[in-house]
């Protein structure tokens, strides 16, 4: 892509939170700066929750294969961001936009809506996460607490830091990323002095490298998978040094890794440090375990509060607040307002607590999965990283049958059934069977290509 197609005039007014792509020279974070947005987005107890329950003696994993468990799916988390996020890098595009090439129009706003099914219930969840947090501290303080009233109030702050978009959202979650590794090294002071963290001892479980292993990197990518497929709408606001492909390839790489992976291990490391010091079965009550003082509580309280409230403004906003003004024509003020009132609607006090709950992970993971698998062929393997921008918003070449590309639907659907034949896997075998099934049938499969070509769109 050309310096002159990426660039406008500086004094045009753009829309950071609308569909249209964001020009080069409007977009607000460089590769660092989005990257202390994901720190702020990647510490979350359910990171700390993989680590913990995967540790013997609660788990059934060793010291070692925890670690690696943590590092592998860090490095496999990153480097789909960096692929599936390279094309809203490149043009500017949210990514309801970017699956139209794959899905169609219409299509694609199927898409939207199953990756915001997950996001408005995470969204609730966390929001319950950091009301129960804030409990513990007010009753501590003040010695009166009342759960639903801070659930409400965690709701309307994050609308509120929501209300104008990427700007609010990118300086909140860069000054709470560096009070939150701040905590995080007062935790892990706090916690070797207690004298309880003796990692020898998680090396005496003889573990396993095999389907327990498999299942501990499946059980922290499920914590992504959501992410993995809207990484777009957060790429398309970084800006690299230069316009060319080399540097847009680049920045999406650097810029992916160093936004997840260190955090990502810190949360592991955490998670991993309370099983060994305290063998407690919730990161919540183990943390309190270590509190030497009063202090420390409200200290940690205040950081899983923090934590769950930056990640929801990336992670469950975002999507769906996107995905309304595609399929209703909302504004982003209108869809935010909507994500907080079905937030409340998905009854996360139930949810999170359901013994169903990983199995409703597994369930939505077993469509995400091959809808990343259908982006990633598509994008790298027959566009050759090109779309025609034009078309994608404007014109008739992505309408295909009635705006739905049916291989990409049949795929999706036919990786679905697989993963749910393997559920406690099903983003591990759904998003590779997906991918080489997608580009086998489009290989092969005549009509959709001489569409294409018929259209003129390069493939």
């Amino acid at each position: 892509m050309s310096e002159k197609t990426m660039n406008v005039r500086a004094e045009e007014r753009v829309d950071l939170e609308g569909l249209n792509p964001v020009p080069f020279t409007h977009r607000t974070m460089t590769p660092f700066s989005y990257a202390t947005v994901m720190w702020s987005s990647t510490i979350i107890v359910q990171i700390m929750v993989i680590g913990l329950y995967q540790m013997a003696p609660i788990g059934k994993l060793n010291f070692l294969q925890v670690m690696i468990a943590g590092i592998v799916s860090a490095v496999i988390v990153s480097l789909m961001m960096a692929l599936n996020g390279e094309a809203g890098m490149k043009y500017g595009i949210p990514f309801v936009m970017q699956v139209r090439a794959a899905y169609g129009t219409k299509g694609a706003k199927v898409v939207g809506f199953i990756r915001s099914i997950p996001a408005i219930c995470w969204n609730g969840i966390a929001a319950w996460i950091a009301a129960e947090a804030l409990e513990v501290v007010t009753q501590e303080l003040f010695g009166f607490s009342n759960v639903w009233v801070y659930f409400i109030l965690v709701l309307v702050l994050q609308a509120v830091l929501s209300w104008n978009g990427v700007v609010s959202i990118k300086f909140f979650d860069a000054l709470v990323s560096y009070v939150m590794i701040g905590m995080l090294l007062y935790f892990f002071i706090t916690a070797f002095a207690t004298g309880k963290v003796d990692f020898s001892e998680g090396m005496k479980t003889a573990g396993s490298w095999g389907l327990p292993w498999i299942a501990a990197v499946m059980g922290a990518i499920a914590n992504y998978t959501t992410v993995l497929l809207n990484i777009g709408d957060l790429s398309r606001h970084i800006k690299p040094k230069a316009a060319d492909d080399k540097s847009i390839r680049k920045a999406s790489i650097h810029s992916q890794f160093l936004g997840v992976i260190p955090p990502w291990m810190i949360m592991f490391i955490s998670g991993i440090i309370i099983a060994l010091a305290t063998g407690a079965t919730d990161p919540i009550d183990g943390l309190m375990m270590l509190a030497p003082n009063k202090f420390f509580g409200i200290v940690v309280m205040l950081f899983i509060a923090c934590a769950q409230i930056s990640s929801n403004l990336t992670e469950d906003i975002v999507p769906p607040a996107m995905a309304f003004q595609d399929c209703f024509k909302t504004t982003w003020r209108q869809g935010v307002i909507i994500v907080t009132v079905l937030s409340v609607v998905t009854f996360p006090w139930v949810l999170f607590d359901s013994e169903y709950f990983f199995v409703f992970q597994n369930i939505y993971s077993s469509f995400l999965g091959p809808i990343l698998g259908v982006l990633i062929a598509d994008y790298f393997v027959f566009r050759k990283r090109t779309l025609n921008i034009k078309e994608l918003y404007n014109g008739k070449a992505y309408e295909y049958a009635g705006g739905f590309a049916p291989l990409a639907i049949i795929t999706t659907l036919a990786g679905a059934v697989v993963s749910f034949i393997f559920l406690d896997y099903s983003w591990l075998v759904g998003f590779p069977f997906s991918f080489v099934f997608y580009i086998f049938l489009k290989k092969f499969t005549k009509a959709e290509r001489k569409y294409e070509e018929e259209q003129g769109i390069e493939i």
